[in-house]
């Protein structure tokens, strides 16, 4: 599953580079994004849950944390995990 994850992170790490981010793009990139890291929370077993307590993070929190964690991912250290940046993302896409 690794590298499936991978693959996805370093595309969008490359992709979001290249758009040079007017809102419509950032906007579906971090869409794209929130999927990737949806994606790999689902296919990952966290012990103890993630923190709901948290304070759901800003726009921009959540687009440095995202390409913060899919550069890690793209370069292959596919187990980091950012509690506050997956129990944000869980806490958004609740039903």
């Amino acid at each position: 599953m690794s590298e499936p994850i991978s693959g996805r992170a370093a595309f969008l790490v490359e992709h979001h580079q290249a758009v040079k981010a007017t809102f419509a793009d950032t906007s579906v990139w971090l869409k794209a994004a929130e999927d990737c890291v949806m994606m790999r929370i689902r296919s990952r077993r966290i012990i103890g849950g993630l923190p709901r307590h948290k304070a759901p993070l800003t726009r921009d929190q959540r687009i440095d944390r995202l390409q913060n964690l899919l550069r890690l991912w793209a370069c292959g250290c596919t187990s980091v995990v950012d509690e506050d940046l997956f129990a944000d993302i869980v806490k958004r896409h609740e039903p």
